[in-house]
């Protein structure tokens, strides 16, 4: 368990270390790297920026990054993200990134930027998953940089894609979370049910699919179809399509939706199953909209006893 926390003076040399190490293993340290180490608490925190630090079960700082503010616009910087060697590939990268950019958005930051380098591709990768987009390079502060890349945060846009491996946990916590939200039962339900930890991983090698909201590198919610056990032959079920409150409303979910339908429909399916609650009244609703009956009682082993509506649509 990864836990993210803000900068106070007893991690500032777990800060420096890490960034010294990290620095030193592709490049050398520059004079703008011991500025930053030297003022600290002047140039980051001192005018309104914030430092991010991974604390793993150990309690040791195993990743950093710096919202920095820029002395001469109104604009901030990422700068100084690192990730120990031992806690690399975990997605502790991403988890600060991400709580970089929350803490960015409540603090009314306009645009971010960053200076990376080409070589680091799991870097340039992870901060085109979180928003940011290459610009012309230009006035650039460290010799080893050869990219520049920003991020403007006035307009979220949400977009729909596949879920990939590292959005298992975030979507999780989402679906968990609307479930709370609607006083809907949590046990033998998806709320309760290990898999739902695991959704990418139980798409593959079937034939099923799920898709994702995203928003500004924030999932946002999800749906899918798959082929659940003691189906008849044809059905296939749509599984946990659940929405934060934060894109509710903004017609994301319609367009889940049917997209979601046409793609079961697409892979070859006759009829699309599903399984719900009470709570859940305006999302039964929407499924009656599109065409879905109830039935008299459950089809499957899906494994969620607790459900009490179940609807089927035919393709």
């Amino acid at each position: 368990m990864i836990r993210i926390v803000t900068y106070e003076q007893q991690y500032k040399q777990d800060f420096i270390q890490l960034n010294k190490q990290w620095i030193e293993t592709w490049f050398r340290l520059e004079q703008s790297d011991l500025d930053t180490f030297a003022h600290i608490d002047d140039n980051i925190i001192g005018h309104g920026g914030q430092i991010f630090l991974a604390i793993d079960e150990s309690r040791q700082v195993v990743g950093c990054c710096a919202l920095k503010p820029h002395p001469e616009s109104d604009c901030h910087e990422l700068a100084k993200m690192a990730v120990s060697p031992d806690a690399q590939g975990k997605g502790i990268g991403r988890q600060l990134g991400e709580a970089l950019l929350d803490y960015a958005r409540s603090h009314d930051v306009k645009r971010i930027f960053l200076e990376g380098n080409t070589r680091l591709e799991a870097s340039i990768a992870l901060y085109r998953k979180l928003g940011f987009k290459e610009i012309p390079l230009k006035n650039n502060a460290y010799e080893r940089c050869d990219i520049l890349m920003e991020l403007c945060l006035e307009n979220k846009t949400a977009t729909i894609r596949p879920i990939e491996q590292e959005d298992q946990k975030p979507l999780a916590r989402v679906i968990r979370s609307v479930f709370e939200e609607y006083g809907a039962p949590l046990v033998n339900t998806v709320y309760d049910d290990s898999r739902t930890w695991h959704i990418w991983e139980s798409l593959q090698d079937v034939n099923a699919g799920y898709w994702v909201i995203n928003e500004d590198s924030e999932v946002m919610g999800g749906c899918g179809f798959y082929p659940t056990e003691g189906l008849p032959e044809g059905y296939v079920e749509l599984v946990k399509f659940y929405l934060s409150p934060k894109v509710r409303g903004k017609g994301y979910g319609s367009k889940l939706f049917s997209l979601v339908i046409n793609e079961a429909r697409k892979a070859g399916y006759t009829h699309l199953y599903i399984e719900s609650f009470p709570e859940f009244a305006d999302a039964v609703k929407m499924y009656a909209r599109h065409g879905f009956v109830k039935l008299p009682s459950r089809l499957g082993h899906s494994g969620h006893t607790a459900t009490t509506i179940h609807m089927v649509l035919s393709l």
